[in-house]
């Protein structure tokens, strides 16, 4: 009997994928089984093998077709190891089992990878820019005598280090050796700073245990009869989630553990997972196995008035995506990321309901969408339409003539279903933000974030208006004084609530008739700064959009422009 050739079965898989009915499972489960020991000898071959699984094992039709694709991500390695060396090359970055990435991971990153995957993550010598600069973080540690002696330039620091490790087991690798040296308490601190600076070149030789396709958390598989897609209109974002639970520290680690792994393997990083502290941990369910997590930051790494999360989708337990949103007043702005194994799963679907999340936790009234996400500067959004994507959802442009233009091009489509707005359109329609209002008074309700930049150089001059010598005298004395305007007893509050009050205290500075709100006003104010460094935000977040007196206050003092203008720029 002639077997077809795997390139031919691999194609079958792909094409039916997204495909769901009687007789696709058996397909399905067939088609891996006989991919799984086939030769290739191809990168490409091996990424598109790796979709495939990926994809199954986050929306399998069922049992038979998860346990299949199980079988072959983990033989994945394999396939890998039988590739020509310059194939293997190519799927660097890759995350996958058996390949190698290099990244410039930050201190907190390379402690966690040197100790999740010991002896397999080390400094990438010949990239590395500047030794002395990394030399700085054992320089402490030196003897005298020997830091006469020591040349920490050129290759000096690789021969000193690897003289330095001598013979001891527990340091397989330099970075795990010099990752060690690190002080304790305050110190370390400073050594982590020292660390970040030289930019260090690592890498990384994945294995199965720790390859972005094993980034899972533990999940209810669900078994499915199709995909669903997004609804048009932003009706089911204005739907509130009946439950967005609080995870356990457990499930928090369990589920930065994975979001991490999924991340640093395709040499991916942003700031909610690099946070070595406590933030509070949220989990959506969104039905069918399809869950978010979202993150916040610990109280020492927050800005004084927004708020940023990280989110984390998964499928099954699987990592299929991520992003960020910001919140500040009733805006939220937002991003996201699918990664490339799950584009054309439930991945919009998924999107929408993150919008829903977001609008659920903070009772925002508009969602803001950089241009970068939909084409500006980003040739593979341009190409896609994401514009059009958002645009069905809801989301209008910010600058009117830009949203003109798009409801021409709107009907244009709808007249002749084959038509396709040029790029030189599509890239006129990545001039601004896109807005989606969920509320009829979104636009006079948030604060313009350009503002923000007057408010940073306020704080400059607030603190230059103390006259005091230092810079935490003058925070003492800016404190003391807010103290005393809201009738806060600082006695009586916390040392983390104190942290809240100097937080915010050189913004609130700021305005200029603090003194003539009413006690009602100066209540809610204090109650703000209070709520500003709990482990949880959202009080904080949901007390913000409220504020309407502060909004406004804080709109005066930066001399921002009318909000009906919408915004030049954005922060995600």
């Amino acid at each position: 009997m002639h077997l077809p050739h795997p390139r031919a079965t691999l194609k079958a898989l792909l094409r039916r994928l997204a495909t769901y009915g009687p007789d696709e499972a058996a397909a399905k489960a067939a088609g891996l089984q006989a991919l799984c020991g086939a030769p290739f000898s191809s990168a490409r071959d091996l990424q598109h093998l790796h979709r495939a699984a990926c994809f199954l094992r986050a929306f399998p039709d069922d049992a038979a077709v998860h346990d299949a694709a199980c079988r072959l991500t983990a033989a994945i390695e394999v396939h890998v190891q039988r590739l020509p060396a310059a194939e293997r090359r190519r799927l660097e970055d890759s995350g996958l089992a058996g390949t190698v990435t290099r990244y410039r991971y930050p201190a907190v990153a390379a402690r966690w990878l040197a100790t999740r995957a010991p002896g397999t993550v080390d400094i990438d010598w010949p990239a590395l820019d500047d030794p002395e600069a990394l030399g700085l973080t054992v320089a402490a540690a030196l003897n005298p005598l020997e830091d006469e002696v020591t040349d920490f330039s050129g290759r000096g620091l690789q021969r000193w280090l690897q003289r330095a490790r001598g013979e001891a087991p527990h340091h397989a690798t330099d970075l795990g050796w010099l990752l060690a040296q690190a002080p304790a308490g305050a110190a370390a601190a400073a050594f982590d700073r020292e660390y970040d600076a030289a930019n260090v070149p690592l890498v990384w030789h994945i294995g199965t245990s720790t390859a972005a396709a094993d980034a899972v958390v533990a999940s209810r598989v669900v078994h499915r009869s199709g995909l669903r897609r997004p609804s048009p209109g932003r009706d089911a974002v204005l739907a509130p989630l009946s439950e967005v639970r609080p995870a356990s520290r457990r499930e928090a680690r369990r589920l930065l553990a994975a979001w991490r792994l999924a991340l640093w393997s395709r040499a991916r990083t942003i700031f909610q997972v690099e946070q070595v502290g406590d933030g509070a941990c949220h989990v959506a369910d969104f039905g069918d196995g399809l869950t978010m997590a979202i993150v916040g930051v610990p109280p020492g790494r927050r800005s004084p008035l927004e708020v940023t999360y990280g989110y984390l989708l998964l499928a099954s337990g699987l990592p299929i995506g991520y992003g960020g949103f910001t919140t500040l007043f009733a805006q939220v702005n937002t991003g996201i990321n699918i990664f490339p194994e799950f584009r054309g799963s439930e991945a919009a679907f998924a999107w929408q309901q993150a919008l829903r999340t977001m609008r659920t936790l903070t009772g925002c009234a508009r969602i803001v969408i950089n241009p970068y996400q939909f084409g500006a500067g980003n040739s593979e959004a341009l190409a896609s339409g994401a514009y059009w994507f958002h645009y069905r959802l809801g989301f209008r442009s910010a600058e009117p003539a830009v949203r003109r233009l798009a409801d021409r091009e709107a009907a244009r489509m709808a007249r002749h279903p084959s038509h396709r707005a040029p790029l030189t359109t599509l890239r006129r329609l990545a001039a601004c933000d896109l807005h989606l209002d969920l509320d009829d008074d979104a636009h006079q309700r948030f604060l313009d974030e350009s503002a923000l930049d007057a408010l940073g150089h306020g704080i400059t001059a607030a603190f230059a208006g103390e006259g005091a010598p230092r810079r935490q005298t003058a925070l003492a004395q800016m404190t003391r004084r807010l103290a005393g305007v809201l009738g806060v007893e600082l006695a009586d509050w916390s040392p983390r609530e104190r942290d809240g009050l100097a937080l915010l205290a050189p913004v609130i500075a700021q305005v200029a008739d603090l003194d003539r709100w009413d006690a009602e006003e100066r209540r809610a104010l204090a109650d703000l700064c209070r709520a500003r460094t709990a482990l949880d935000e959202l009080p904080f977040v949901r007390q913000l959009r409220d504020h309407t007196r502060f909004r406004t206050a804080l709109a005066q003092a930066a001399g921002a422009e009318p909000p009906s203008r919408g915004r030049r720029r954005g922060r995600s």
